[in-house]
């Protein structure tokens, strides 16, 4: 069953990234962040690795509410942008609980070498394509226009109040 009030994700201050520090790693660019809940500093939500931080272009923070998920308030997505030859993206996606716990899922990474062809996101149950009490990781392959030509689940994950496994970040490459 398909959800049909779509809702898309609004970029909010009710989340900051801050602390940012190196790593330690003398031979390598790779910076830590912590996003943290802005108006409770000490409620820590995830430490973020930058991996090229002299590439980071911007860090985005933005929320999806009610996503028709038992027990989750609020989707905090956290998208790191990279510039280079050619751009990519980190999502870092967060389910964030009543009781404001914050459960991740595993990261997404997309690279785009032209114009974006395909990518990968989650898709919730009240957004677009969105199926009950189900989160998607989803391909969708696009237009020249940009408009969502056709979408390919990877994989679907029933939502039942539980953790998720850790795991690499899936990639998509254009």
């Amino acid at each position: 069953m398909y959800i049909t009030n779509a809702q898309e994700f609004q970029l909010t201050d009710k989340y900051d990234v801050t602390n940012q520090r190196s790593s330690g790693q003398q031979e390598e660019d790779i910076w830590l962040v912590d996003v943290i809940v802005t108006n409770n500093p000490e409620s820590h939500v995830a430490t973020l690795s930058i991996s090229d931080f002299g590439l980071l272009d911007e860090i985005r923070i933005s929320v999806l509410s009610n996503p028709d998920l038992e027990d989750i308030n609020e989707i905090l997505k956290v998208t790191v942008e990279y510039n280079a030859c050619c751009s990519s993206t980190e999502e870092y996606y967060y389910l964030v609980s009543n009781d404001n716990d914050f459960i991740s899922l595993p990261g997404i990474k997309n690279e785009y070498a032209y114009e974006p062809i395909t990518d990968i996101h989650y898709i919730f149950p009240n957004q677009l394509f969105g199926k009950e009490g189900t989160i998607l990781r989803a391909a969708l392959q696009y237009t020249e226009t940009a408009t969502i030509k056709e979408i390919k689940v990877l994989r679907s994950i029933a939502w039942n109040d539980d953790d998720f496994d850790t795991e690499d970040a899936i990639t998509a490459i254009n």
